[in-house]
């Protein structure tokens, strides 16, 4: 009795859940976060740097794909730490490849695609491992910590790695070899989370065999749900404006004002992020929680879709009138991103609701696969348009995508008591 309760005792889920969702942020936010500004500083096109992100999150979005593999293998620690090992062993040959600028830029693209598509295995198996090996009690007491591994994660391998590069160039070193400065950093953070991932599996109890759910007649049975197409319309079009925006933003903030940007540095555009983007998604989430909470999914729809549209105007201003100060900057951003946390809860909550059943995980895997292409889809023509259009008009253009999410939500709420 005791040497089988034991090992119960001695776990270590804190450990884990922290150092494996930081782990799980840092690639996304390298593919988001740093890698448009690191082409931007390498005065890569608008249309160039939406396409590679694109491509790249696309890639991620076939998660869903490795899920015969994986539930074949069940959640399987030795999975997840191989994963994590061999993304270190990829960012270091990505920091050496990116410090030597003559490296051809196909072979960094190429580690890059590895990345992504190792990132996605990794994130399905560790999500289903949450899921799998903890009570519900246990999740839910590990959920906050998993919530803030996950954005400390990203400001780290975000607006982190676009300050050390921006300082590192300031001190006179090139792009590349501060873009490789930084990405080595990044390879030896996610190598110690590996570590300690592994120090937590090590404390955990064996796995115990789970029934292996048939993927595709879990799928059809999503695909008829009567709620599936209200969803769809939300999952595409809710956020259609907030994603074609923070799409270009980044680029807006580090072009040079004789371009129509803001002509930021790395530096300040860093802190930037992590006072607007960061705080504002986090606090946004927190506030839309609260208030579909106090008044229901089904009512808060509609007013948190018009709500979140609305600071869109305050950014097309802001690109009519780029040399302003950096607190108005900052003013505009954060009330962007506050607003855009709070509608992005209730389409979360959306998709959990209609996830709810039989293999929810698998359910759920598939609805964030689609919201995945609905985020990095029109990254193939973001930069074009903003290129075309000039920021000023791209930013004007887009709020009338403002229409389509907001009938959205008007079509959905019918279906959330």
């Amino acid at each position: 009795m005791n040497a089988t309760s034991q090992p119960i005792r001695s776990r270590r889920i804190w450990l884990w859940v922290s150092a494996g969702f930081l782990l799980q942020a840092i690639p996304a936010a390298i593919r988001d976060e740093a890698l448009p500004a690191a082409l931007k500083n390498l005065h890569a096109s608008d249309t160039l740097n939406t396409r590679i992100v694109a491509i790249l999150g696309l890639l991620v979005g076939i998660k869903i794909l490795w899920a015969p593999l994986i539930i074949r293998l069940g959640p399987t620690r030795k999975f997840i730490l191989a994963g994590q090992f061999l993304m270190a062993v990829l960012l270091t040959i990505l920091a050496a490849a990116v410090h030597l600028s003559d490296v051809a830029t196909s072979l960094i693209f190429i580690h890059l695609v590895l990345l992504s598509l190792l990132s996605a295995g990794h994130d399905f198996a560790l999500d289903g491992y949450f899921v799998a090996s903890l009570e519900s009690h246990d999740r839910s007491r590990h959920a906050g910590l998993l919530n803030f591994a996950s954005k400390l994660g990203q400001v780290l391998a975000g607006p982190g790695l676009i300050w050390l590069a921006g300082r590192a160039m300031n001190q006179g070193i090139t792009p590349t070899q501060a873009w490789g400065q930084a990405l080595y950093l990044a390879a030896g953070l996610t190598l110690l989370a590996n570590l300690a991932v592994g120090y937590g599996f090590h404390h955990e109890p064996e796995n115990h065999p789970a029934e292996r759910p048939a993927i595709l007649p879990t799928l059809l049975e999503l695909f008829k749900d009567e709620r599936f197409l209200a969803v769809l319309g939300l999952i595409f079009f809710y956020r259609s404006s907030e994603i074609h925006m923070s799409l270009v933003a980044k680029l807006f903030s580090l072009a040079p004002t004789t371009e129509g940007g803001l002509g930021l540095d790395n530096e300040t555009y860093a802190i930037l992020r992590l006072t607007t983007a960061v705080t504002g998604l986090a606090l946004g989430g927190l506030l839309g929680s609260h208030f579909i909470t106090k008044y229901g999914l089904k009512r808060s729809l509609v007013p948190l879709g018009i709500i979140m549209h609305l600071p869109l105007l305050g950014i097309a201003w802001l690109a009519h009138h780029s040399t302003v100060g950096l607190p108005i900057i900052t003013s505009i951003f954060l009330v962007e991103y506050l607003v855009y946390g709070a509608g992005l809860c209730a389409l979360l909550l959306a998709m959990m609701q209609l996830a709810q059943g039989t293999h929810a995980a698998i359910r759920y895997a598939a609805l964030s696969t689609l919201g995945l292409l609905a985020a990095y889809l029109p990254g193939f023509w973001a930069g074009a348009w903003s290129t075309q259009l000039g920021y000023q008009n791209y930013f004007l253009v887009i709020t009338l995508l403002a229409i389509p999410g907001i009938i959205s939500a008007w079509n959905a709420k019918k279906y959330f008591a």
